[in-house]
């Protein structure tokens, strides 16, 4: 049976420095590739370099009448080829001329897998929020390919499966349209149909990203993929699990609390035990960089502070948006696990949750001593 390859690349600008060295990949011996441009923006002005290597042949051009989103788009690309495997790309990564062999190579060796995670490499960070980032774990299934020999889901930015395990199964358009989520559950639905099998890592397949906006601080990005995960849990309860309420949850009830308490001998205390909160939150999040990079930094600690707490309240915006007030206290198991364990502790859970027990005797203290 002959091995092709739909290369499908969702895109929005379709900026040819990019897109062109993606387009001219070698093509391996003896299998057939075809690329699909799936263009996001009907109001798109298409580079004539572009133009001119679209041929409906090999490489096709698909611009959607309207501005579908992330997982509309991802879904036409799937429907318009027949090939035997689906390769996801962004449009703005680095390629290795040999990417398309590596790959082909994996295909032929083991064709009975669902599919290969690719790597994503981020340059070194140019700025201390991109620094940040990395710090924080926020891209680590980027280079998960790397970490495990085999993982539940991968980052479209650079992923193949097979169309025989992908079947029936698409993108859902209940996500927000910029992404965040929908990617996680469109390969673990994959992977649930064909047994629960892993994707294999594929180290070799590696390409590079840039860093958004060359690494400035950008908060409102991991607002949103927040949001879009807020469904995961919601729409596949088998991979759900309860914890004790993050920061966001907290300075929620507490932010209620102090509103509640505005008139009251309470109020004070109440107020101190919201600070107390954020306090806490930076204690464990210097002691988190600490453990990672061996070194102390109060304003890199702060940035991850920001970045972990932003997502999380992003996902707790997205709840309280649909009235879910079940998504308090709930979490999602990204490595595909199904058996939960709620209420897990760590070393910083025992720090938080001492820390908090402190604040909690000291504010009750407060509240007795002054009846």
């Amino acid at each position: 049976m002959t091995t092709s390859i739909d290369v499908i690349i969702p895109s929005y600008r379709l900026i040819a420095a990019t897109l062109l060295p993606i387009l001219k990949l070698e093509k391996p011996a003896g299998v057939e590739v075809r690329f699909y441009i799936i263009a996001d923006n009907p109001a798109i002005s298409v580079d004539k370099t572009i133009l001119d290597i679209i041929d409906d042949r090999n490489v096709f051009l698909l611009i959607n009448p309207v501005n579908m989103g992330a997982s509309a788009t991802r879904n036409r690309g799937i429907e318009a080829g027949k090939g035997s495997w689906l390769l996801f790309l962004d449009d703005d990564i680095d390629v290795p001329p040999n990417l398309l062999q590596t790959y082909a190579n994996a295909a032929i060796a083991h064709p009975n897998e669902p599919g290969f995670i690719g790597v994503v490499d981020m340059p070194p960070a140019p700025t201390l929020f991109a620094d940040a980032v990395q710090t924080n774990g926020s891209m680590g299934v980027f280079t998960v390919a790397r970490q495990k020999d085999s993982f539940a889901w991968g980052a479209t930015a650079n992923i193949m499966v097979s169309r025989q395990a992908v079947g029936e199964v698409r993108f859902s358009d209940d996500y927000p349209k910029s992404g965040g989520g929908e990617e996680v559950e469109f390969f673990l639905r994959v992977r649930e149909r064909n047994d629960f099998t892993n994707y294999r890592s594929l180290p070799d397949a590696a390409v590079t990203h840039p860093w958004w906006g060359n690494g400035k601080t950008d908060l409102l990005r991991f607002f949103r993929y927040g949001q879009g995960n807020s469904f995961l849990a919601a729409r596949n309860k088998i991979y759900r699990w309860y914890d004790f309420l993050n920061t966001p949850e907290t300075l929620l009830i507490a932010f209620v609390a102090l509103i509640a308490s505005l008139h009251s001998r309470i109020h004070t205390s109440v107020f101190a035990f919201f600070a107390a909160s954020v306090i806490i939150e930076y204690i464990v999040t210097v002691t988190r960089v600490y453990r990672i990079n061996r070194k102390v930094s109060p304003v890199l600690a702060w940035y991850v502070m920001l970045l972990r707490n932003v997502y999380e309240a992003g996902i707790l915006y997205g709840n309280l948006k649909r009235r879910r007030l079940a998504g308090f206290g709930e979490r999602f198991n990204y490595e595909g696990a199904v058996k939960q364990h709620n209420f897990r502790l760590n070393r910083f859970k025992i720090i938080k949750l001492a820390l908090y027990i402190i604040a909690v005797v000291l504010t009750w203290k407060c509240v007795y001593t002054s009846r």
